[in-house]
């Protein structure tokens, strides 16, 4: 279900005025009788996360690989990575391939520490790494931590397990390509770029 949804004037940015569309999908969903716990999956930003805070509803969004993501995976401990199987394999779009298993860690992360220590976010960086196969993928500059690995970062205040927040993480490309079909079909001649919020609630993405 289709909770907020908003055309914006001109070209611009995805992001820009996400976290109102947020707020406002978060009231309808719960005019819609959302009950249990929401998740939002939606920009990593200190809006985004504020707004899904006011709302009463959980995170769970793809982290930049900024400098501190990255030094922050650096510090994960070599035993803390658990290996996991995908009951249905997961296409790497950077390696243009199926992916049947990963390593997933989790450790604490303090997020958006540029604004002010008021509106710093510290709880969970769940890390899902795989395995490179061509080393020509390997980025400019981003040196020997990804040599061998490339890692996918998950910043969320989940109180699932790890492997499960992983999961319902990864679930929600479902969602995400629902809109990109809309957008691709149907859409497709709407006069300016629709932004749209995904909403779960219960353990079902809607």
């Amino acid at each position: 279900m289709i909770v907020a949804s908003r055309l914006r004037k001109g070209s611009t940015n995805s992001p820009r005025g996400a976290a109102r569309l947020l707020a406002d999908a978060l009231v309808t969903a719960a005019k819609a009788g959302a009950s249990g716990v929401v998740t939002v999956s939606a920009y990593y930003g200190h809006g985004m996360v504020a707004a899904a805070r006011r709302g009463g509803a959980r995170f769970s969004v793809t982290a930049r690989m900024d400098p501190a993501v990255t030094r922050t995976i650096t510090e994960i401990p070599t035993d803390a990575w658990t290996p996991i199987k995908y009951a249905r394999a997961i296409f790497d779009e950077q390696e243009n391939r199926w992916v049947w298993d990963a390593e997933v860690a989790e450790i604490g992360f303090t997020a958006f520490t540029s604004h002010k220590k008021s509106e710093h976010v510290g709880t969970r960086l769940i890390v899902r790494r795989v395995k490179r196969l061509n080393p020509t993928t390997v980025p400019a500059g981003q040196g020997e931590l990804f040599s061998t690995w490339r890692h996918h970062a998950v910043f969320t205040d989940s109180a699932e397990s790890m492997p499960a927040a992983e999961a319902t993480h990864r679930d929600h490309a479902i969602v995400e390509q629902v809109i990109a079909d809309l957008k691709g079909s149907s859409l497709a001649r709407m006069p300016s770029v629709i932004s749209s919020c995904r909403v779960g609630w219960g353990g079902d993405l809607r």
